[in-house]
């Protein structure tokens, strides 16, 4: 049997069915965050798409700046895997990005698979923990004492630059426009954390495509800033119906929240790179901002 597609962007309108075909695994993002990354690149999203419209599959590789990409979001509907499509997304995907840095989470067993595809460069010092979890969330457990001079104010355009300068320090680029936007979205409650008026940390959460509380990005100087900021927001939407999340398993203290709260490890990936490993100070890294779109 033979299948007529075409791979091209993402446009708004595919959003419902990307979300469809998402749903058959376990992707964390919001229909929101769809919107913001093709804003941020247009092409950094694509779908294949059949004659009649249909979705049938999706991948990312979003650019971030002139040396970085990050890719994510692979997903092939089950019917049409044995037509080549998987393959035309990436070969796309990864031509899209040139000759920046192109990083990606995976499986280990698909490790030999992306290693083949020209990520040589594998990051040893820790990996990434996602929890993909449904059902109540017990935030009794996680401590609300803030460390001596330490506030946590609500978001508000006046913290956007505190904000745009905390996480430049701490991811090494400028990334205004994508913390800007997910900041503002409708959904989204954002806190962020001020020690003598000066932001050390932020943190936002929304509701995903499965209904779950996404938290991330968190950021914070003291993990004991980031537990209660993370308790603070879950207790901002008592409506989630699980909690989605993605750590990085050297912050003890986030995957020991998570643990209290007894919510199962779903996965832990690989990070791969095709050129070369990232260096950020991963014990502020309490919860990723975008597991499929951004490095951190």
């Amino acid at each position: 049997m033979m299948i007529n597609y075409k791979v091209r962007p993402l446009r708004p309108e595919d959003i419902p069915e990307v979300i469809d075909v998402s749903l058959q695994s376990t992707y964390q993002y919001s229909k929101e965050s769809l919107l913001n990354w093709i804003k941020y690149d247009p092409e950094g999203i694509i779908v294949a798409a059949l004659d009649s419209g249909k979705v049938i599959g999706v991948c990312a590789t979003v650019i971030h700046n002139d040396e970085v990409a990050f890719g994510g979001a692979f997903c092939v509907l089950e019917g049409y895997r044995d037509f080549d499509v998987g393959n035309k997304l990436l070969v796309q995907s990864i031509k899209h990005v040139e000759n920046r840095n192109l990083g990606l989470n995976c499986r280990a067993d698909k490790l030999r698979i992306y290693k083949n595809r020209g990520f040589s460069v594998t990051e040893h010092l820790w990996s990434i923990l996602e929890y993909e979890y449904l059902g109540s969330l017990n935030t009794k457990v996680l401590s609300d004492a803030l460390p001596a001079e330490v506030v946590l104010k609500a978001f508000s355009d006046n913290y956007l630059e505190d904000i745009y300068t905390y996480d430049k320090m701490l991811i090494g680029y400028d990334r205004r426009e994508i913390v800007k936007e997910n900041c503002k979205e409708f959904s989204t409650k954002t806190l962020v954390a001020f020690k003598r008026g000066i932001c050390v940390g932020y943190g936002c959460v929304k509701i995903n495509i499965f209904d779950a509380a996404r938290v991330g990005p968190l950021y914070c100087n003291d993990q004991k800033v980031g537990e209660v900021m993370f308790k603070r927001l879950l207790e901002q939407v008592p409506d989630a119906k699980g909690l989605a999340m993605s750590t990085i398993s050297n912050n003890l203290i986030a995957n020991g929240c998570v643990k209290r709260m007894r919510i199962p490890l779903h996965d832990n990936l690989i990070r791969l790179y095709s050129k070369e490993i990232m260096v950020v100070n991963t014990c502020k890294i309490f919860a990723h901002f975008d597991v499929d779109f951004s490095p951190f």
